[in-house]
């Protein structure tokens, strides 16, 4: 007698709710972004890549751990390609749509060099479109609550996931779990050591545990919601804003990036009043001069959360404690 494929009785697991998710139909489904990048490249045998320098240290470490060489290119004040570059099939080019924010600039990279000349990281646009290149990548975690994973969404017709599977995301959990009944301060340090742990797993096929928690996901809601409060944040620091943003129709961004003109709080005032905002990316800086916009970037500019936990009524407070007499 065969054993069942499913166990039944036993003791009670998480109550998740399950709904389809056509936006996942197609995408091939890895243990991180930066593993769906490396896989592609390396099924494209790929031998070097034009990358902007303005991009976290995983993605070039990544890379170079396959002896892959880099070729780097800058980007101006809007986002566009600001050296002269020469991509190839052979040569690609990664584009980085930055914040959700250049759909635009991405679509043109690719209408200029060719969509088999450009890679497209999506990685802070989960809710854009995949678009018409050699590949689009994309990370999760970065928009919900899930210990990993990353998708590939590529026109290469013999790509194939990883046959071996990530089995550790459980030991990511911890810091996911803590914030269900609490703020992120105590399990701050069980953040940092996932994401460290993530950028040292080999490229590997996604969790069954991460693919079950996507999905659970609210996707349309989740969108919309941010979508709500990127245009608000927009109406409230648009003129405010050195950066001359433009939110795409119904964009839903993975943060509103603001460069402020007027007195702000300073990031230690930040973190005493619990405004949590991160930095794109502090290693930049070893790769830019100090007058550059990539620089400015770093050091000058707040990123403010837009997500789908918010309320209005949140943003306000948070804007009001900002940038006061906004």
């Amino acid at each position: 007698m065969s054993k069942l494929n499913k166990a039944i009785g036993g003791y009670m697991e998480l109550e998740l709710p399950y709904r389809e998710q056509p936006w996942l139909d197609g995408a091939l489904k890895y243990n991180s972004a930066r593993s769906a990048f490396v896989s592609l490249l390396e099924q494209l045998n790929i031998r070097s890549i034009w990358m902007p320098r303005y991009i976290c240290d995983s993605m070039i470490s990544a890379v170079t751990r396959q002896g892959i060489q880099i070729y780097f290119y800058s980007i101006n004040q809007n986002f566009e390609i600001a050296e002269n570059v020469t991509p190839s099939r052979s040569t690609p080019l990664l584009y980085v749509n930055y914040f959700g924010l250049c759909e635009p600039q991405a679509q043109e990279v690719i209408n200029h060099f060719g969509p088999d000349s450009v890679i497209i990281d999506n990685a802070q646009a989960l809710f854009s479109k995949p678009f018409d290149c050699l590949g689009t990548i994309y990370s999760p975690r970065k928009f919900f609550g899930v210990p990993d994973g990353g998708l590939l969404f590529t026109k290469y017709p013999n790509a194939q996931p990883p046959k071996i599977r990530d089995d550790s995301s459980i030991n990511r959990m911890t810091h996911l779990i803590s914030r269900l009944s609490g703020g992120p301060e105590s399990t701050y340090a069980e953040y940092v050591r996932a994401e460290k742990e993530i950028g040292l797993l080999p490229v590997m096929a996604m969790s069954n545990l991460t693919n079950r928690l996507l999905g659970s996901i609210d996707y349309d809601k989740s969108r919309r919601l941010r979508a709500r409060n990127a245009k608000y944040l927009q109406k409230i620091l648009g003129k405010k804003n050195k950066l001359a943003i433009e939110l795409p129709k119904d964009a839903a961004p993975l943060c509103y990036p603001f460069y402020s003109n007027v007195q702000t709080l300073s990031r230690a005032e930040m973190i005493e009043n619990r405004i949590f905002v991160p930095s794109y990316w502090t290693e930049v800086l070893s790769r830019v001069t100090e007058d550059s916009f990539e620089a400015r970037m770093v050091t000058d500019v707040f990123y403010i959360p837009c997500d789908q936990r918010y309320q209005i009524q949140d943003l306000q407070a948070l804007v009001n404690l900002f940038v006061p007499r906004a």
